[in-house]
C-alpha cells in the first residue's frame, strides 16, 4: 500500500458513501420511503423478493420529478432541501443531503419511473454502478416508482454480510413499521414474493395507527403520555408494568417524526420502570418528541438514526419524569409493587421475618385481570402439583459428576426475605437462595431433558391465537421446525398472528401469548447467531426465565419443599442459566465475626 495521498475515484468514493447509508435491503426501503413521504405521498407500496435481497420496488403517489431533474437524482449532494449550511438545522424533511439515491445506484441497479400530476408523460431513468445508462420518456402513473435489483453485485464482499431472507425481510418490515407509526396519514402496504405481509390503511391519528401495528397485548396494557416544557413537547403511549418484553427493541423513539436510536433517551424510559417491573424485563413504548429544528442536530449519523440535542439533560428529565408520573397515576396490581408478609414454614407466629408491608391503599385496590397475575398463579399451581408428585422430574442425560451442587441436607427453612430470597439455617450457618434463579435452572434442565427424550408437547385444549407484528411473523416462518423440536406446535395465521396448538409439556401452564412474545424477541436478537444449537439454547433459556417463579412471589411451605427437592435433583444447580449464583452462604464463623464474637 502506497503512503502517498491520492484523491479517490468517484466510483470508490460513492461505494464508501454507500457503505455508510446502504447496509442492507432495509436501509434502501427506509431511504426510499422517506423520499416518498418528503414528496407528499399518501400511499406507499413496497414489494420485496427474497427478503429484499432479490429486488425492492417502492411505489408512491407523491409529487413526482421533472424530467430535467431526473439525472440529478443520482448525483451526490444534489438536493432541493438545502442550499447553505444553516438550512440543515431548519430542514423539516427526512432527506436533505442528496446521498441516498447516489449511494444506492453505486451498489445496485436502479430504475426510476416518475411523473408529475400535471405532466402528460413520465420519465424513465436507469442507473447502475454509479452511472446513468438511460433517461427516456415513458408512460407512468402520477407519482414515482423505484425498482432496485442486483444489490451489491459489484461489491460481492458486502453481500456476504447479508443474513437469511427471513431476517432481511424482517428488517425491511421493521423499517416500514417505524415509518408507519410516525405517519398515520399515509397508507402502507408490503408484499413479499407476491404475498401481502403488512398493511396499514390511512388512520385518523397516532393512537389508531398504534392499535393497527403494536398488537393486541400492547393496546390492552398501555397508558397515554403527554407533557410540554417550554418549546419541547412529548406525547405517546407506554405499557403498564403488566406488559413486558425480554429486550428493549419495543421502545420506539421519534424526534420530529424521525425514528432515532438514542441510548440516553432509552435509559430515561427504563429508569422510570426500574422499581415497577422485574429485572431483565423491558417495557414497550412509542414516544414522540417535538422541538424546534435548531435545538436538535440530525446530521450526526449517515442514516440519521442518531441525533444530538442542544439541551440533552432537560430532555432526559422530561422523558423520565413524564413516564414515571404516568405509571404512578395508573391503577396497578399490588403484586407489581409491594412486598408482603410471609410466615415461615413452622406455625410459630413469633418466628417470622420482618419485611416492609404494602400500603393499605394498595392492598384495598380491586385486583385487575393482569397476565402477570395469571402467570404467577400458573407457576404456583405447578409447584403445588409437583409437591404431590416428587418423582415427576425427568433425569438429565448429561454427566454432572464433580460439579459443586446445592444440597438441603440438615438445613431448616426459616422463611422468605424481601419476597425473593429463601432463608435456610443449619449448625454451619445461613444460606440465602434466589427463588427465581433456582426455578429458572430447574425449568431449563427439565426442558432440555424432555426435549432429548422427545416428550416435549402438550396439546392445548383450545388453540390460542397470538397477535404479533408482521416483522416478527416473518422470523417465525424460518423457525417453525426449530420451535417444533422444543415442543411448540405453531401455525402462521394471516400476516399478523400465530396459532399455538401445543406447548412444551415440562413448562407450567402459562399463557401462550407470554411465551410467543418472548420467543419473538429472541428470534429478533438472534439475527447474528448462526449455530442452530446456540439458537435453540437461547430460546430454552428464555422459556425457562419466563416460566420461573418471580421476585415478590410468596411461596407456601409445600412449594418451597418442591422447589428444594427439584433443585437437588437438577444438574448444574449452583448457577442460573445466565451464570449468576443461585445461593449465597454465610458460615457461623463469619456471622460471629460480624458480631465481634471471634
Amino acid at each position: 500500500m502506497s503512503s502517498r495521498i491520492v484523491v479517490l475515484s468517484e466510483e470508490v468514493a460513492n461505494q464508501i458513501a454507500a457503505g455508510e447509508v446502504v447496509e442492507r435491503p432495509a436501509s434502501i426501503v427506509k431511504e426510499l420511503i422517506e423520499n416518498a413521504i418528503d414528496a407528499g405521498a399518501l400511499d406507499v407500496r413496497v414489494e420485496l423478493t427474497q427478503g429484499g435481497c432479490g429486488s425492492i420496488r417502492i411505489t408512491d403517489n407523491g409529487s413526482g420529478i421533472e424530467r430535467e431533474d431526473a439525472a440529478l437524482v443520482f448525483e451526490r449532494h444534489a438536493t432541493s432541501k438545502i442550499s447553505r449550511l444553516e438550512d440543515i438545522y431548519r430542514a423539516g424533511s427526512f432527506g436533505f443531503r442528496g446521498e441516498a439515491m447516489a449511494s444506492i445506484a453505486s451498489v445496485a441497479r436502479v430504475e426510476m419511473l416518475t411523473r408529475r400530476p400535471d405532466d402528460l408523460a413520465g420519465t424513465k431513468a436507469t442507473a447502475q454502478a454509479g452511472s446513468i445508462s438511460e433517461i427516456l420518456p415513458a408512460g407512468a402513473p402520477s407519482g414515482t416508482q423505484i425498482t432496485v435489483t442486483e444489490l451489491f453485485a459489484n461489491v460481492p464482499a458486502r453481500r456476504k454480510f447479508l443474513k437469511t431472507e427471513a431476517t432481511e425481510q424482517s428488517a425491511c418490515l421493521d423499517a416500514v413499521t417505524r415509518l408507519a407509526l410516525a405517519h398515520p396519514e399515509v397508507r402502507f402496504q408490503v408484499k413479499a414474493d407476491g404475498r401481502e405481509v403488512f398493511s396499514a390503511p390511512a388512520a385518523s391519528g397516532v393512537s389508531e395507527r398504534i392499535a393497527m401495528i403494536m398488537g393486541e397485548g400492547f393496546t390492552r396494557h398501555c397508558l397515554t403520555v403527554g407533557a410540554q416544557k417550554e418549546n419541547v413537547g412529548l406525547t405517546g403511549f407506554i405499557s403498564t408494568p403488566a406488559f413486558t418484553k425480554s429486550n428493549s427493541k419495543s421502545v420506539f423513539l421519534f424526534v420530529n417524526a424521525r425514528f432515532i436510536r438514542d441510548n440516553t433517551l432509552t435509559h430515561a424510559v427504563l429508569a422510570a420502570y426500574r422499581q415497577v417491573i422485574e429485572p431483565r424485563r423491558y417495557p414497550a413504548a412509542v414516544l414522540f418528541l417535538k422541538l424546534p429544528g435548531e435545538d436538535v442536530d440530525v446530521n450526526v449519523h449517515p442514516a440519521k438514526l442518531e441525533v444530538r440535542f442542544k439541551n440533552s439533560r432537560e430532555i432526559y428529565d422530561l422523558v423520565s419524569k413524564t413516564v414515571a408520573q404516568s405509571l404512578a397515576g395508573a391503577r396497578t396490581s399490588p403484586d407489581a409493587f409491594a412486598y408482603r408478609l410471609t410466615p415461615r414454614a413452622t406455625t410459630s407466629a413469633s418466628s417470622g421475618f420482618w419485611r416492609p408491608k404494602a400500603s393499605p391503599s394498595a392492598l384495598n385496590e380491586p385486583r385487575e385481570s393482569y397476565s402477570r397475575q395469571n402467570l404467577q398463579q400458573a407457576i404456583h399451581d405447578d409447584l403445588l402439583r409437583r409437591a404431590g408428585n416428587p418423582e415427576d422430574i425427568p433425569l438429565h442425560v448429561e454427566d454432572d459428576a464433580g460439579e459443586e451442587k446445592i444440597t438441603f441436607a440438615n438445613r431448616e427453612y426459616l422463611g422468605q426475605f424481601a419476597g425473593t430470597y429463601l432463608v435456610f439455617g443449619s449448625s454451619e450457618g445461613l444460606m440465602l437462595l434466589d427463588q427465581h434463579a433456582a426455578h429458572e435452572r430447574i425449568l431449563l434442565e427439565r426442558l432440555k431433558a424432555s426435549s432429548a427424550a422427545q416428550t416435549v408437547s402438550q396439546p392445548l385444549l383450545m388453540p390460542e391465537v397470538v397477535s404479533l407484528a408482521p416483522a416478527q411473523i416473518s422470523l417465525f416462518e424460518g423457525a417453525l421446525s426449530l420451535l417444533s423440536g422444543i415442543g411448540l406446535d405453531l401455525e402462521i395465521f394471516g400476516r399478523d398472528a400465530i396459532v399455538v396448538k401445543a406447548m412444551p409439556a415440562s413448562l407450567p401452564h402459562i399463557p401462550a401469548s407470554d411465551i410467543i412474545s418472548d420467543i419473538a424477541d429472541q428470534l429478533s436478537d438472534q439475527q447474528s447467531v448462526s449455530s442452530l444449537t446456540e439458537r435453540r439454547e437461547k430460546i430454552l433459556v428464555s422459556l425457562a426465565c419466563r416460566a420461573a417463579i418471580k421476585a415478590n412471589a410468596v411461596l407456601a411451605a409445600e412449594e418451597v419443599a418442591a422447589l428444594c427437592r427439584d433443585l437437588e435433583k437438577t444438574p448444574f444447580n449452583a448457577t442460573c442459566p445466565h451464570g449468576r449464583p443461585i445461593s449465597v452462604q454465610f458460615s457461623l464463623y463469619e456471622i460471629e465475626r460480624m458480631f465481634k464474637r471471634k
